[in-house]
């Protein structure tokens, strides 16, 4: 088998390419992973050669040249297909990379942080007013019942193959000596576990389940309910991630908010704009009657304290601000007509007149 054509890489790859090709195929061929498996084992074998040979600058120029390299020594670690000996010169290739790299191929990240999930929730005015809940189904993964959330099941106990029931892995480099406790069996030399079929060694399922998630009084459109916990599970017993629920609330044909405070429009006659009036309004809480004094005008603002929205996870609730707005009735009557223009004979205020812009030269000294 030619051994570019056996690590899966193009000829000209660098030692990089070489370096992630051979340890993506041991992660895979690992015998650990294949226990009892020959065919596994002679194919984990047969890349772990390819690798020696084309990691070596010298080597697998010979190799290209169709020239017969030296065969490949013993690993001096306890299980088949690694060779960390001084004697594999892998140029460039870091040996602290490969070291912690392909020396735990079967490792998963502990204790990593599950994904939090995210869903749109639509309420009404109404709702978002007085708190709600809905009931919202997640497509999420969930801790694996087989293993516990581990990724591993438990076996009998037996020596390390890694470490050949030592405890203690080594590599040698020139007249260096690297030596390290063994991740595969916690340093103990015994191993009695193996990875969890169930969920891949991730130590969680993919599972669907309805989840009935609070929405407090006060939420406002965009508001984000966060629920603790809700999200992914964790991988290896990891903790999980939360669910964010993204509120959508339906705008209110009489109010417009803004923060806690609400306003609306309130119609008022001109008789009793000019007279003064007591009208009703609607509020959130049921029609409230209030005072209109006597030469109210359009657009006069008038304010109902803690007649707004609840304050999201405080106490109290914001303000109900009413706008005036004078209603002018269509005069078609000779009579009104009359009558508008001797109100008008007895108050001739102009009051555009106000607002009239100052006659060219005047206010300059």
């Amino acid at each position: 088998m030619d051994y570019y054509e056996l690590l899966g890489i193009r000829r000209a790859a660098t030692v990089s390419e070489i370096r992630r090709a051979y340890q993506k195929l041991a992660r895979r061929l690992h015998p650990d992973l294949n226990p009892g498996d020959p065919v596994a084992a002679g194919s984990f074998s047969a890349v772990s050669q390819a690798f020696e040979v084309l990691s070596d600058p010298q080597r697998r120029g010979q190799y290209d040249r169709g020239e017969s390299a030296p065969p490949p020594r013993a690993p001096e670690v306890g299980f088949e297909g690694f060779d960390f000996s001084a004697e594999v010169r892998v140029g460039t290739v870091d040996f602290r990379e490969i070291f912690e790299g392909v020396l735990r191929p079967t490792r998963v990240a502990e204790g990593s942080h599950g994904e939090d999930l995210e869903e749109v929730a639509a309420v009404s005015f109404e709702e978002s007013f007085q708190g709600t809940s809905r009931r919202v189904q997640l497509i999420r993964y969930e801790q694996c019942a087989a293993c516990g959330g581990s990724g591993e099941l438990a076996l009998n106990p037996r020596p390390c193959s890694a470490c050949e029931g030592t405890g203690q892995v080594r590599a040698k480099r020139g007249r260096m000596i690297f030596t390290r406790g063994c991740d595969e069996c916690g340093a103990t030399g015994i191993v009695g576990r193996r990875l969890c079929a169930r969920c891949s060694s991730e130590g969680r399922v993919m599972q669907s389940e309805w989840l009935e998630v609070q929405i407090p009084a006060g939420v406002s459109h965009g508001s984000r309910v966060r629920v603790p916990g809700a999200g992914n599970a964790g991988r290896r017993g990891g903790p999980s991630g939360d669910l964010v629920l993204t509120v959508h609330v339906a705008p209110h044909p009489l109010y417009r908010r803004e923060g806690d405070d609400l306003f609306s429009e309130v119609p008022v006659t001109i008789t009793e704009a000019a007279l003064g009036a007591h009208v009703e309004v609607p509020t959130p809480d049921g029609p409230v009657t209030i005072e209109i004094p006597a030469g109210t005008q359009t657009g006069q603002r008038f304010r109902l304290r803690k007649r707004g929205v609840p304050k999201l996870g405080e106490k109290g609730r914001g303000d109900l601000y009413v706008e005036a707005r004078v209603w002018v009735p269509a005069v078609t009557d000779d009579t009104s007509r009359e009558l508008l223009r001797e109100f008008a004979r007895r108050h001739p205020e102009d009051p555009r007149a106000r607002r009239a812009p100052p006659a060219p030269g005047e206010g300059k000294g």
